[in-house]
């Protein structure tokens, strides 16, 4: 079997990339099976027209190559669409990131405020209690020095 893309045809072939679809000159293409010696029962694709004129340049390709470019392309493709969800993943990871640290500081900066909130709320409260406890002091010193001076 040989890998070439030319056929018996003393005119050269225009090349195609891939499984083609249309030749040139817009008509379909058929497969056929090679009947030559070199490449008995080989594949190819073919335009309908150039089986007729064999003297025109229309589309001959071998199925194998065809297949062969297709995975290459489809290779070639898979490998762009795993880099772009890499690079995807990445902006998406740094996006998630950057939310996260930005939440964080915002958490943190409400959190300090409350507890500075709260620390106030206790102080006053505090100083409150102390104030009272003060004039319990300052009532049950006076009771004394009037009991004192009067059991003297």
């Amino acid at each position: 079997m040989t890998s070439s893309s030319t056929s018996s045809s003393r005119f050269p072939r225009i090349s195609t990339y891939g499984v083609p679809t249309r030749c040139w000159c817009g008509e379909g293409i058929t497969t056929f099976g090679s009947s030559t010696a070199e490449n008995q029962y080989r594949r190819f694709h073919r335009c309908e027209i150039a089986k007729g004129r064999k003297s025109e340049n229309h589309l001959f390709k071998w199925i194998d190559e065809a297949l062969i470019n297709e995975m290459r392309m489809v290779n070639a493709k898979h490998e762009r669409v795993a880099q772009g969800l890499t690079n995807f993943e990445k902006r998406v990871m740094e996006k998630v990131k950057s939310e996260i640290a930005r939440i964080e500081h915002e958490v943190s900066q409400k959190l300090k405020e409350k507890v500075k909130l709260e620390i106030a709320r206790v102080e006053k409260e505090m100083k409150q209690k102390l104030k009272i406890a003060t004039v319990a002091m300052v009532v049950v010193g006076a009771i004394v020095g009037i009991w004192n001076s009067l059991t003297v």
